[in-house]
């Protein structure tokens, strides 16, 4: 009999354990998810031969913004054999108007940019954009290529 209780109350302390770490993780995954300006966001970088990089970018929101896209996009370099990343260059939307979007739903959009070192990897923070009465802002992070 006492076997069988202590194999119960184990049974049970196990199943609320697994339930409390199951109902976290919905919290934290639907939080991240929720806003009622971006629905999803991605950026990537491409290199091409004679150091020439492409920074895409693609956002969409979950109705008619006013303004939807990248406010910023920060280039960064890694040099080969460091561990630091390092600004070379920033994309703004007050100097590129494609970078930000009116009246629209979606928006995707590359800035290019010539002058990076072959064997040098490359990655971009890109600060997306939405706004209707309010607003959101959501940084990303990029994958790191290496330049050609």
């Amino acid at each position: 009999m006492r076997k069988r209780i202590m194999a119960l109350g184990l049974l049970l302390i196990m199943l609320f354990g697994v339930a409390s770490v199951a109902n976290a993780a919905v919290k934290d995954s639907a939080s991240v998810m929720a806003s009622e300006y971006i629905n999803s966001c991605s950026a990537a970088v491409y290199a091409y031969s004679g150091g020439t990089l492409e920074i895409f970018f693609d956002i969409r929101s979950p109705g008619t913004m006013d303004k939807v896209g990248a406010k910023t996009i920060v280039l960064q370099e890694r040099v080969a054999g460091a561990t630091t990343w390092n600004p070379v260059h920033t994309f703004s939307y007050l100097n590129d108007s494609g970078m930000l979007k009116s009246g629209a739903i979606m928006h995707n959009y590359s800035v290019s940019y010539d002058g990076a070192v072959a064997g040098n990897s490359y990655r971009a923070k890109v600060y997306f954009y939405a706004e209707k009465g309010g607003y959101d802002t959501v940084e990303y992070i990029t994958n790191s290529v290496k330049a050609k």
